[in-house]
């Protein structure tokens, strides 16, 4: 071989090499080579007064990734799943530990105070996250400015708009009492039911403050007027199986017509519930157990092998959680490493959800779905939640409220009591 022509091959051997180690050492600076996990992050509380709602997300979205791959284009989706405890302090700390450790991806917290309390840091690393609802001003902010963020959820006055517009319009009544959270949850699905409720003409008789620190909710329920139409209650979680039980007590049940939104008699808490004091309870939900489709028979199937029970909200909410993010690495072939491409890819998934049709409204970063007024009743001897109405392709402001007159309100009821 000719001397040349040998140091011409040796040169673009040389080359070569460089180049491949360049590209290595781009793909490590960027999030780690090709075979590397994709580190995804997902605070809950597993422990506290929300465990129970927070073990439903952890189950929903471990079987999300059974059901749409665990993988993506030979790399592993590796969860850190991170107790939060329901406090927002805590979400904090342990959220900025898991962008420490190298999270990608972060399944926002589930309590409305902790996601507030995280939604600043994560816009600040621009870490692409779904959160469980949109449910603070702070959200709205810096989705708006940095566009990291999004719910494939919920916004947090959703269900409580449309279960308004049912209460209304299809029930007939009037005059309401409204006891509620005394936190940023409470106040925005207070307040979204206030404002849809007066606006077609309702009027809200007694808003009645319960503690996040009540152990008793007795004071509170004796508090509601004997002639009021109905009571809307917006409580969550451990607080729902008091209230409907401190309700029963005090000889409500049968008398006075008591409804909400999703958690007030979610999956997570249906088994633990008196059937005297639930049956028959009402709730404006994104998912009732029992939505007749191909899709939500899957999952509840699926779940109830799982867990031995029906699915609640949280649940499906964390399955198509996993839904989005699959098909979002799907779409970028297992690349997370680009935050702005990775938040938009996981905003453009439009899917099939077991609670059906999904898609994010580009002004509130939310969800476009239906809305169904969901009943408890006895099948086969179990509670379920049975959808008895249902509002298609619901925008996040509702079908009484316009956006701007939407969005003032919900930026005030995040921050401060109706």
């Amino acid at each position: 071989m000719p001397r040349i022509e040998r140091r011409l091959r040796v040169g673009l051997a040389v080359t070569a090499a460089l180049v491949v180690a360049a590209t290595s050492a781009c793909a490590s600076k960027a999030g780690g080579s090709t075979s590397d996990p994709i580190k995804v992050a997902h605070p809950l509380p597993l422990t506290g007064v929300y465990a129970a709602n927070g073990k439903d997300l952890q189950s929903g979205f471990e079987i999300g990734l059974k059901e749409f791959g665990s993988e993506v284009n030979g790399r592993k989706i590796e969860v850190t799943f991170a107790d939060t405890q329901g406090d927002p302090a805590t979400a904090l700390t342990t959220v900025r530990k898991l962008i420490q450790d190298g999270a990608q991806v972060v399944q926002g917290p589930m309590a409305t105070n902790e996601i507030a309390a995280v939604a600043p840091l994560l816009a600040q690393n621009g870490i692409p996250v779904n959160d469980l609802g949109l449910c603070s001003a702070a959200q709205l902010d810096s989705w708006a400015k940095t566009g990291n963020g999004f719910t494939s959820g919920y916004s947090c006055d959703q269900t409580a708009l449309v279960a308004a517009e049912w209460a209304y319009n299809e029930m007939k009544w009037r005059h309401i009492t409204l006891p509620a959270l005394d936190y940023s949850w409470g106040w925005a699905t207070a307040g979204g039911f206030k404002s849809a409720f007066e606006k077609l003409g309702g009027k809200i008789d007694k808003e009645i403050w319960i503690p996040n620190t009540a152990a008793d909710l007795s004071s509170y329920v004796t508090q509601i007027p004997k002639d009021t139409d109905a009571v809307f209650a917006a409580v969550a979680g451990a607080f729902s199986v008091k209230f409907i039980n401190a309700y029963k007590s005090f000889g409500l049940t049968g008398k006075i017509p008591v409804f909400g939104v999703t958690p007030l008699i979610d999956g997570s808490i249906l088994p633990t519930m008196d059937p005297a004091a639930t049956e028959g309870v009402y709730a404006g939900a994104q998912y009732c157990d029992g939505i007749d489709t191909p899709e939500n028979k899957k999952f509840v199937e699926t779940y109830h092998a799982a867990n031995k029970r029906y699915p609640g909200y949280y649940a499906e909410a964390a399955y198509v959680r996993a839904q989005v993010l699959v098909s979002a690495l799907k779409a970028r072939n297992g690349d997370a490493s680009d935050h702005k491409a990775m938040a938009k890819a996981m905003k453009q998934v439009t899917i099939n959800a077991p609670r059906g049709p999904v898609s994010i409204s580009d002004k509130s970063f939310s969800p476009i779905q239906n809305i169904y007024i969901c009943q408890v009743k006895m099948v086969n001897g179990e509670l379920r939640s049975i959808p008895i109405k249902t509002y298609e392709k619901v925008p996040p402001q509702g079908n009484v409220l316009d956006y701007a007159t939407w969005e003032k309100n919900f930026k005030r009821y995040t921050q401060a009591r109706p």
